[in-house]
């Protein structure tokens, strides 16, 4: 019943983000809907845990590549050095919960636009698209969680009793 609970809510927050990114933003899904699987909880406050973690994470990835690319340019050698440091800020400095390797794969998604087209303009333009769809996948996820939050809840007599009505019995 976990797995039914997961895709219902992932196929909600989904068709959610589809729309809004693809039909009204006309951009690619693809990041707005994996921030909303990654996000996608049945539990409310798990759900605002991964939030919080993907947007910090994102922001470090997007904010370091960004200064990497304005004092160390575009090349393979400042990818990696930007994807280093995000990884020892998130991990160590800032200490963000749940998934540290957001941040480095974030500043690696922002630096190759403008490693390939040798300009640190495209950089800034994947920043914020990126943000912008994790932001939008992310808050789908918890807005669809919350929603969803008193779907397929099993009434505590159903833990507490067989079919017959005598209570079960807890094997430790």
């Amino acid at each position: 019943m976990s797995g039914l609970r997961h895709a219902v809510r992932m196929l909600i927050s989904g068709l959610i983000v589809w729309l809004i990114l693809s039909v009204v933003w006309k951009v690619d899904p693809l990041w707005g809907l994996i921030s909303s699987v990654v996000v996608t909880d049945v539990k409310v406050q798990s759900a605002w845990n991964a939030f919080v973690s993907r947007l910090l994470n994102t922001l470090i990835g997007c904010l370091l590549a960004l200064v990497f690319l304005r004092f160390a340019g575009a090349s393979e050698w400042s990818v990696l050095a930007a994807m280093a440091v995000a990884t020892v800020v998130s991990a160590d400095l800032v200490k963000v919960p749940i998934s540290w390797r957001i941040a480095p794969i974030t500043a690696a998604i922002v630096m190759l636009p403008a490693y390939e087209s040798h300009s640190v303009h495209a950089g800034l333009a994947a920043a914020l698209q990126r943000t912008g769809e994790v932001i939008i996948g992310s808050s789908v996820a918890v807005a669809v969680s919350y929603a969803t939050g008193g779907l397929f809840r099993r009434k505590p007599q159903d833990d507490a009793a067989e079919p017959s009505g005598k209570p079960r019995k807890r094997v430790p």
